[in-house]
């Protein structure tokens, strides 16, 4: 059993098997399928103009998360939520476009 302290208090912690005994099965060829071989690049960070104030506004955008994302971002300007689409070609650019939210 290991003693960790913690200013409230003594906080005891039991392992089962260490951190090398424990083993994450993958499947290869489905990540192969999923995330195939390219340059290794891709667009992180796109300019879009604001909805609301129309201001332009830079943001990061995150290929990892797919090739096609819709997600909820607010205006670094006008703090007025975005609903941001982002699709991804082959080559890693990215067609990013941002709605007002309620539409």
């Amino acid at each position: 059993m290991d003693r960790l302290g913690c200013p409230c208090g003594n906080l005891f912690v039991r392992s089962n098997a260490s951190l090398a005994q424990r083993h994450v099965s993958h499947d290869d060829e489905s990540l192969d399928d999923e995330f195939p071989e390219g340059d290794g690049t891709a667009q992180t960070e796109a300019t879009v103009v604001c909805p609301y104030c129309a201001e332009e506004v830079e943001i990061a955008i995150d290929p990892g998360s797919g090739p096609a994302q819709l997600y909820v971002e607010d205006c670094e300007i006008c703090c007025q939520p975005w609903r941001v689409s982002v699709n991804y070609d082959e080559a890693g650019s990215a067609e990013v476009v941002v709605t007002v939210l309620d539409e």
